[in-house]
């Protein structure tokens, strides 16, 4: 059975117009998963997004669940693009 992964939102700043969440509930060697969102104004109708992700892990398994994460971010960072345009 997978673990029951949640996501915690930790920090909220509407002046700067941000939000960090944690995830919890993950397997012991990732010792940090963390994402924060900026939202940036772009002239009157757009704007640009941010995404700084933290993400740490330790020892052998932590080495493969990184590269892993980092192919996901890539592959999932195309798919977020084209729903945020909408």
């Amino acid at each position: 059975m997978l673990p029951q992964v949640t996501q915690l939102l930790v920090a909220y700043d509407l002046a700067r117009r941000t939000l960090t969440y944690q995830a919890s509930g993950l397997p012991a060697f990732v010792t940090l998963a963390r994402n924060t969102w900026t939202v940036i104004p772009d002239g009157e109708r757009a704007c640009l997004v941010t995404l700084d992700a933290q993400f740490q892990a330790r020892g052998v398994p932590g080495l493969l669940a990184r590269w892993m994460v980092a192919v996901q971010s890539r592959r999932n960072a195309r798919l977020l693009r084209a729903d945020l345009r909408h």
